[in-house]
């Protein structure tokens, strides 16, 4: 099992090869730069790219310029596309990005179906349909093959039809009277393992979780103890700890997983605190500044970053010393 330093290493520095770029990854001390007077036709992929570069798709952002409206910037050519109507500054999109929710919400891989958590309540419905189940239960998620899980009592548990003798059956509503039962996939002693330092005098609570694939997931591990609220991130595969980070101080980490669960992040609000590929291995991550959102092109190839004032798009987990500015400005990103 490693261990993981809990700081944001940069794996290699990306230049950007431009004074006016370099300019707008402005801090404190760099002076404003005005945003360049592009054309909004102007396409992100040159002559010489290849073909099967992946820089396509559309690109959905809460628009801070105009009281964070969703928009859709359409890839690579940088027209309009339809969003779903909607006004929030942080958005969950689903998977085919015909519906949004404000804040926080899980979609499931195979479409229709979303899971969202308010005060240890999950609320899991479609949106097909005004019906949803609300049940106790925290940190909802769904595999890749859309398999619902979420935390009950202190442990992962999923949905699922593949049922031992005696389980206890049940059905949801409009699903054909399929039966399914509720069966443990982390238990309470695969997290005891997955402990690294701390205190161990209070018990070990996953508080939010992303699945990197049908057997590995990533989690947030917490533990009350005497000290205080300390918090780790934990790879878990099988019952198997791949790897963790050391137990610190601080509460309120979530986790994201990138389309086909071969990169994941951590943060705290809207502070990135790490990016890893699906091993924990640091990738390779240009030097932008205070990045508050972060998604992947639906191929993984590509990733896009919002900051304050900017957005840049880059290849993912690369050498490539190029990182490509949009006209736009963002509070959240989601890639479609």
């Amino acid at each position: 099992m490693r261990r993981w330093p809990t700081r944001l290493l940069v794996g290699a520095l990306v230049a950007l090869g431009s004074v006016a770029v370099a300019d707008a990854l402005r801090g404190d001390r760099t002076k404003v730069v005005p945003r360049p007077r592009t054309p909004a036709t102007v396409a992100l992929i040159t002559r010489n790219e290849p073909a099967a570069s992946g820089l396509s798709g559309v690109l959905y952002y809460s628009n801070t310029e105009d009281d964070c409206r969703l928009d859709g910037l359409s890839l690579p050519d940088l027209g309009n596309a339809p969003p779903p109507k909607l006004r929030s500054c942080r958005f969950s999109l689903s998977r085919d990005g015909q519906a949004a929710f404000p804040d926080d919400a899980e979609w499931s891989p195979q479409g229709g179906m979303y899971a969202r958590e308010d005060d240890n309540m999950i609320e899991l419905g479609s949106s097909a349909s005004h019906q949803a189940l609300h049940f106790p239960g925290s940190a909802p998620a769904f595999k890749p093959d859309g398999t619902f899980t979420y935390v009950r009592e202190n442990e992962v548990v999923e949905w699922t039809t593949s049922c031992p003798r005696g389980s206890r059956l049940f059905t949801l509503p409009g699903d054909n009277a399929t039966a399914r039962c509720r069966r443990i996939v982390l238990s309470t002693g695969d997290l005891r393992r997955a402990r690294i330092g701390g205190e161990g005098s209070g018990p070990l609570i996953p508080k939010d979780l992303a699945w990197l694939s049908g057997t590995r997931l990533v989690t947030v591990v917490g533990d009350a103890g005497i000290s205080g609220h300390r918090e780790h991130l934990s790879v878990i595969d099988g019952g198997r700890v791949v790897g963790a980070t050391i137990s610190e101080f601080g509460e309120g980490m979530r986790v994201e997983a990138s389309p086909h669960g071969n990169f994941l992040t951590a943060w705290y609000g809207d502070s990135l605190v790490t990016i890893r590929d699906r091993n924990g291995d640091l990738v390779t991550f240009p030097t932008i500044p205070r990045v508050r959102a972060l998604t992947w092109s639906p191929d993984e190839r590509w990733t896009a970053v919002a900051t304050e004032h900017s957005v840049f798009v880059f290849r993912t987990n690369t050498e490539e010393a190029r990182v490509r500015r949009l006209p736009i400005k963002a509070y959240e990103l989601a890639w479609r």
